[in-house]
């Protein structure tokens, strides 16, 4: 098979599989799954909704007709750097945009006639790539807060501008060959595998190797037996987390063990109609055996919303439990704190998150007491 049907072939197969990885870490990490999960801790980490701005450095390889045979001729050596802007949507899923400025090199000697002839070119080149980045290590294990190595791939796109000067010598004589002046440019895909070691919570260091394939036969100057011209480049990063992710709130909590069905509390019947005191005055202290503390997300009465959609739109990557009563819907966190300064702490953190319509509701022996806490 040619080496543009086999190169082709790969990145329409990698694009696929990063499709339905995309597709499953959406699932498992908040965004799309329908059943609370009792075993999750609130605590969990998360990159996501975090920023990584960062910069590279490293040599560059040119691969086209004014090349050697081998994939990484030692003379086409170049040098190219660049920086780049990251936002990690998900602990697998992210989307990378890069700046990059180059050197290219190349040379390839033969015969004309039978006088031996070494055809060359120089020049430099600027690209801007969009990329997907897709972080196999948190892929295979779910991220947490102790992991200091991941392996991850990108697939990008983006456009690539170069300007080369092609050079002749034959006998030791040197000429300049008709050939195209100033800029020249064409789309370029880059496909790449790194690693990237964690120094810090915030400060990485790794290093990356991408193919970039330049959509254009004339980045050498010669048109001939390679359809497209291609920049591999090795590249040792450095770069700095920065943001909060939307997702990390970190609270002790207390798992329920015993999940239950949400009973509505029984009005009971008055004998004699003396006047009762408000059920919202009535003082409940912050650590008992008889009362649990659950937080409320937010409470819909012309809305039948799924958990899915509750815990996609205010970014939860927590258990949810939906309780409806007389037309009203109700989301809280899937789990009973039995500590009150425990749930009102989470209820701050949801607040600062931008979910205003978060309180503390008490329960007891597993009955909502309709009593708004906090």
């Amino acid at each position: 098979m040619p080496l543009k049907l086999r190169y082709t072939a790969f990145v329409f197969l990698l694009v696929f599989v990063n499709v339905a990885i995309f597709a499953q870490s959406v699932a498992n990490y908040g965004y799309a799954d329908s059943q609370p999960d009792p075993g999750r801790k609130a605590g969990n980490a998360s990159l996501a909704g975090t920023w990584e701005a960062g910069a590279m450095l490293g040599p560059d390889f040119f691969y086209g007709d004014l090349s050697s045979n081998k994939f990484l001729p030692s003379r086409n050596i170049s040098a190219a750097g660049g920086l780049f802007l990251m936002r990690q949507f998900t602990n697998v899923v992210g989307l990378k945009g890069q700046l990059l400025l180059g050197g290219l090199n190349g040379s390839k000697d033969g015969l004309e006639g039978s006088k031996p002839v070494n055809w060359n070119f120089k020049g430099t080149f600027i690209d801007f790539t969009i990329n997907s980045v897709f972080n196999f290590s948190n892929l295979v294990s779910p991220y947490h807060d102790g992991r200091k190595v991941f392996v991850y791939g990108t697939v990008g796109i983006g456009v690539n501008a170069w300007n080369s000067i092609l050079g002749k010598s034959v006998n030791g004589v040197t000429g300049s060959p008709d050939q195209t002046k100033g800029m020249q440019a064409a789309m370029v895909v880059p496909l790449g595998l790194g690693i990237q070691f964690a120094v810090t919570n915030k400060i990485n260091a790794g290093a990356e190797y991408t193919v970039r394939t330049i959509f254009s036969d004339r980045v050498d100057q010669t048109v001939g037996g390679f359809k497209w011209d291609f920049v591999n480049l090795l590249a040792f990063t450095a770069s700095y987390r920065f943001g909060v992710s939307k997702k990390n709130i970190n609270v002790q909590e207390y798992s329920y063990s015993n999940p239950v069905t949400y009973q509505p509390r029984p009005t009971e019947p008055v004998a004699v109609p003396v006047a009762e005191p408000p059920r919202q005055s009535q003082e409940i202290p912050s650590a008992s055996a008889v009362y649990n503390y659950v937080v409320q997300v937010c409470a819909f009465a012309k809305h039948d919303y799924t958990v899915a959609w509750v815990k996609k739109h205010y970014h939860l990557d927590m258990p949810v439990i939906k309780e409806s009563e007389n037309g009203l819907n109700r989301y809280i966190i899937g789990h009973y704190y039995k500590d009150l300064n425990i749930a009102k702490e989470l209820c701050n953190r949801l607040r600062k998150q931008g979910i205003h319509d978060a309180w503390v509701i008490a329960y007891q022996n597993g009955v909502r007491h309709h009593v708004v806490v906090y």
